[in-house]
């Protein structure tokens, strides 16, 4: 796991390291500035060919612009820094690196909202901006003089490279509220902040490099920070053993519970991602008009007709015949392709209370929630839910606005009030748990937003349950494997033709290399 921290915790972690510790702020800025100049020269073998301008605030972060200047220098390029303020202005450590630039006659030029028109110029004809001009401490928007700054940065149409995060951005919300820079590279310092990973300010980000400044890991795992990004390595570690005198049954028995008329594709990528999660037996329970379709699927998928309504839906007369299932499986997956009707709606809100499996919840039977969240979530059985924005409109209440401007919080209240796993979906897909912990999914692709992904999702996480994987562990992996298999489409064949089907089709790879 990665921390990802709210600018508050990375300030607390700073003062932490410096007071604490012991480590002089000085110190932090300097290996912050040299870390950033090995970034460069790793990405740039001609580095030394390079013209580089430096924009400068009035802090700390403008201090850290001062250390790149020097190291850049020592490098062999071109630099000048343009301070966006007067020397006299900048804070101590500041000085003291904009001392040592001076004495290694790196130019530092004064611009201001007096003359920032006249020296810009400066800027043309270098080969890349360093963006040193505010920190995670900024409350956007800029005004004025700032917003002038930025807004002429962004024109120069140079390689743009954000110190710690691109200025103009909040770092806690992701939302954008005003003129910011358009960063081809953030290198964030020591650890991730929220908006590296939370749309729409990650999508201002460019790529994002973390670089390790020198602080203490036990200064970090002392703020206890509630947001974590997951990595291949966890999922790795809570991979289910596989015996080699074991049977079927050892992996578990997944029901996939989905499926009406004109929706039984679903119900089929749900019982097909299951399967191809490790899960040992996969039954697919469908209204009984569309046994015709399930029994083309795979061989290996087992199936029971249940009892439907006129509209081809599943009757609210499903209930026992569920239940009598359930009592037989490891986990259930419900949801895909059911439809919505008076008959949906009363099942679900009998028939989730009544069960003791551990489940995940998707699509439809999210929807047939709406107004009776409260009773159909009871019960102690572990619960993983999977909406996405839309679906969560209509589980809280709020709007899809409302979701999206605070994805983490949203999330967050939800998992706990009602005690379930939760993943709402979308880019970055944000992870919940019952204890207030959050987690960030970095894997995953545009190609994505496509038909069936979901429930390509719901199928992997009811196979990971049915192995025994506990809820807040499958719905960490399962949003991690499905979006990395995606990814694995995609780097082969890019993301516009990529279907559902194609994240099944890449499971096996996807597993076989993040479970070694």
């Amino acid at each position: 796991m990665r921390p990802v921290a709210l600018a508050k915790e990375m300030q607390s972690v700073d003062a932490r390291s410096i007071e604490a510790y012991g480590i002089p702020g000085i110190v932090l800025m300097e290996n912050a500035g040299r870390e950033i100049v090995r970034l460069l020269e790793r990405r740039w073998d001609d580095i030394a060919d390079k013209k580089f301008i430096i924009v400068a605030g009035k802090g700390n972060n403008g201090g850290d612009g001062f250390v790149i200047a020097r190291h850049l220098k020592n490098s062999g390029a071109t630099v000048r820094i343009l301070l966006a303020g007067k020397l006299t202005e900048i804070t101590k450590s500041s000085a003291i690196n904009a001392n040592i630039a001076q004495k290694m006659e790196i130019p530092i030029i004064e611009a201001g909202p007096d003359n920032w028109a006249s020296q810009r110029h400066h800027i043309r004809h270098c080969d890349a901006i360093i963006d040193a001009l505010f920190g995670v401490g900024l409350k956007p928007p800029l005004r004025d003089f700032y917003q002038t700054v930025v807004e002429s940065l962004n024109q120069q149409n140079k390689f743009m490279v954000s110190v710690d995060i691109p200025s103009g951005l909040d770092s806690d919300t992701g939302q954008i509220s005003g003129p910011h820079i358009k960063a081809d590279l953030t290198v964030g310092l020591a650890l991730y902040k929220r908006s590296h990973l939370l749309y729409p300010s990650a999508g201002e980000m460019g790529e994002v490099e973390i670089v390790d400044i020198g602080i203490p890991q036990s200064a970090v795992d002392e703020e206890q920070i509630q947001v974590s990004m997951v990595e291949s390595d966890d999922i790795a570690q809570w991979a289910p053993h596989r015996p080699s005198d074991s049977h079927k049954g050892v992996y578990g028995h997944a029901l996939v519970v989905a499926g009406s008329k004109g929706k039984t594709g679903a119900a089929g990528l749900t019982a097909l991602a299951a399967l191809r999660s490790g899960c040992g037996l996969v039954t697919l329970a469908i209204p009984e008009d569309c046994m015709g379709f399930a029994e083309q699927l795979p061989l290996e998928v087992m199936t029971v007709a249940l009892p439907q309504s006129k509209s081809g839906a599943l009757s609210s007369q499903a209930l026992d015949t569920i239940l009598k299932l359930c009592k037989e499986k490891s986990a259930l997956a419900i949801g895909p392709g059911l439809s919505v009707n008076d008959d949906t709606i009363r099942l679900m809100r009998d028939l989730l209370p009544a069960l003791s499996i551990p489940m995940v919840i998707d699509a439809d039977a999210l929807n047939n929630l709406e107004g009776q969240v409260a009773d159909a979530l009871k019960g102690d059985a572990p619960k993983i839910l999977t909406p996405h924005p839309k679906e969560m409109a209509r589980l809280t209440g709020l709007s899809v606005a409302e979701i999206q401007a605070d994805r983490i919080a949203v999330a967050s209240r939800f998992a706990q009030e009602h005690q379930v796993s939760l993943i709402l979906k979308g880019a970055y897909s944000v992870i919940a748990h019952t204890d207030g912990r959050s987690y960030i999914n970095p894997t995953g692709n545009e190609g994505m937003a496509t038909a069936g992904s979901g429930d390509v999702l719901t199928g992997i996480i009811a196979g990971l349950l049915a192995q025994g994987i506990d809820a807040d562990k499958a719905a960490l992996s399962g949003a991690y494997l499905h979006g990395y298999a995606g990814d694995l489409y995609a780097s082969r064949n890019g993301s516009v033709s990529l279907i559902a089907s194609d994240i099944i089709n890449a499971l096996p790879e996807c597993i076989r290399s993040i479970y070694k």
